[in-house]
């Protein structure tokens, strides 16, 4: 991904909804990461109470990812 552009959310849900929509988004060409505000990384142990997750794409990808979600 490149760091030098604001990434934009595309979906907000639990962690493994997350992981779930950043694998499909990827197997289709889109890069996207998975990030959580709430909690660092140092308690990750307690990533399934640290509330919602966002999966950030580069903003020329927005729309297809916005897309490719909405035909789930």
């Amino acid at each position: 991904m490149n760091e030098k552009q604001d990434l934009v959310c595309v979906f907000k849900g639990q962690a493994f909804e997350a992981e779930v929509v950043r694998a499909r988004l990827e197997s289709d060409g889109i890069p996207a990461m998975v990030m959580n505000n709430t909690m660092s990384a140092i308690f990750s142990t307690y990533t399934a109470m640290a509330g919602a997750f966002s999966v950030l794409v580069n903003p020329q990808d927005r729309e297809h990812a916005e897309q490719l979600l909405q035909e789930q």
